[in-house]
């Protein structure tokens, strides 16, 4: 009796814990199960549950986990759940705020051919047209569920910007489509994550910015010896942001792989063209020693006769954009290769450090050697992003008159919708796959 009455308990508890997953496509919810969440390295007070669902955090592992309300105490008295806190409280109430909008705008049968044989039962394709809106944040790869009387299906959007809107349109199967209807989801911690990440690599470039405005101005300052004690204070500064920003960015093209998978320019003033920072003419792509100096803190492991030196150098372009630029670092004993930032736009340069091994200070040079063998890829890629977007706007423009036109005929209304509908659904999975295909390169690159 005791073994059925455990068996009983374990079933129920399955049961509800499966369902925190499973039923969270028909919700205004977190799009990936509490699992996935960690996964992703989310503690699991970080975990965020779907609407009407609570947060209980498992006796056995420690793992977080989404519950019906009205079975927390019975889990917390059988000794499954630790007992509910402020911060579960708190996150409960944070994921009802609303991150956006959906508007129907039309509904029409898929345009066939005169001439088409039909089905029967008699269940037709219809072009559902729909608008969806920001609010007051940036909605990142939204999904949306469509349900109807003889479907189900999840169709995952391009990005809406704050406060912004667009017109798309997907295929759904239905009988009658008066039952067809459209719900937002919401990403949750996913997208706060991703925003979080986004605003901590702003504020990483913008240090590195301003210790490379101090290299330029101690380059000017006398005597030696003093300047030489302060750029070794900012290279190690330097090379601690650099190390910082690098995992940084493989954490966000984690979560942007992740989030894509589920359905930056620094700030460095422009340079007049043909002159670099040290003033020398720039023909094609540019790499400089600025200055040599002694590394204030000397490693235990050099070379006799030899010293550490800090090289304060430049990389400039002019007409190319230079993809995650990759310089090498040499001197009479040593090499080493230095990746620079994200991206260097044309037309500018960017000053950078490195700390190298010499026997002799004069024997340290500098070449660029590449950037990455994927660099021209990624630059394909993010150019086909960005036409993609463009080839979107047109179809959401041709979408919106259809739907709103009072000036065409029903027949040409049925047409206009079915085509932008193909189209629509055509450049989402092209969309998709491309943003796939860029963030595992970049992920790969920072790793």
């Amino acid at each position: 009796m005791a073994l059925m009455k455990y068996y009983s308990i374990m079933f129920l508890m399955v049961t509800l814990l499966a369902s925190s997953v499973t039923a969270s496509n028909f919700a205004f919810a977190d799009v990936i199960a509490p699992k996935d969440q960690m996964d992703l390295n989310f503690a699991p007070e970080e975990v965020i549950c779907k609407e009407k669902f609570v947060k209980i955090i498992r006796t056995s592992n420690g793992d977080a986990a989404c519950v019906s309300p009205n079975v927390v105490d019975l889990l917390v008295k059988r000794g499954f759940a630790l007992p509910l806190d402020a911060d579960t409280t708190e996150s409960k109430e944070l994921q009802s705020k609303p991150i956006g909008t959906l508007t129907h705008m039309a509904t029409t049968k898929q345009y066939k051919n005169p001439g088409s044989v039909e089905t029967f039962p008699k269940i037709d394709t219809h072009n559902y047209v729909f608008k969806i809106c920001a609010i007051d944040e940036k909605i990142r790869s939204p999904e949306v569920i469509i349900t109807s009387d003889s479907e189900t299906k999840s169709v995952k959007l391009r990005d809406v910007e704050l406060t912004s809107c667009y017109t798309t349109a997907t295929k759904v199967r239905a009988s009658d489509s008066n039952s067809i209807s459209a719900k937002l989801l919401n990403h949750g911690g996913i997208s706060e994550s991703i925003t979080e990440l986004e605003n901590k690599i702003s504020s990483l470039k913008s240090d590195i910015v301003i210790q490379r405005e101090k290299l330029s101005a101690i380059n000017e300052e006398t005597p030696a010896n003093d300047r030489a004690k302060k750029v070794s204070a900012i290279h190690n500064k330097i090379s601690d942001i650099r190390h910082e920003l690098k995992n940084t960015r493989s954490e966000l093209q984690k979560y942007l792989l992740f989030l894509n998978l589920n359905s930056a320019t620094n700030n460095i003033p422009p340079v007049v063209k043909g002159k670099s920072i040290t003033g020398i003419d720039v023909d094609g792509v540019l790499s400089e020693i600025i200055s040599v100096n002694v590394a204030l803190i000397q490693p235990d492991d050099r070379l006799e006769n030899s010293m550490a030196y800090n090289v304060v150098f430049e990389i400039c372009t002019d007409n190319t954009t230079l993809r995650i630029p990759v310089v090498e670092l040499s001197s009479d004993i040593a090499t080493k290769v230095v990746k620079m930032a994200e991206k260097i736009a044309h037309n500018t340069c960017q000053v950078s450090t490195g700390k190298i091994n010499a026997l002799s200070p004069n024997s340290i040079a500098i070449k660029l050697v590449g950037q990455t063998q994927s660099s021209e890829t990624i630059i394909e890629l993010e150019k086909r992003i960005e036409s993609i977007k463009d080839e979107m706007m047109v179809v959401q423009a041709q979408l919106n008159s259809a739907s709103t036109s009072s000036s065409i005929s029903k027949e040409e209304r049925q047409l206009a919708i079915s085509e932008g509908t193909d189209k629509s659904i055509e450049l989402r999975k092209e969309l998709n796959s491309v943003k796939v295909e860029l963030h595992k390169i970049l992920l790969e690159v920072y790793r």
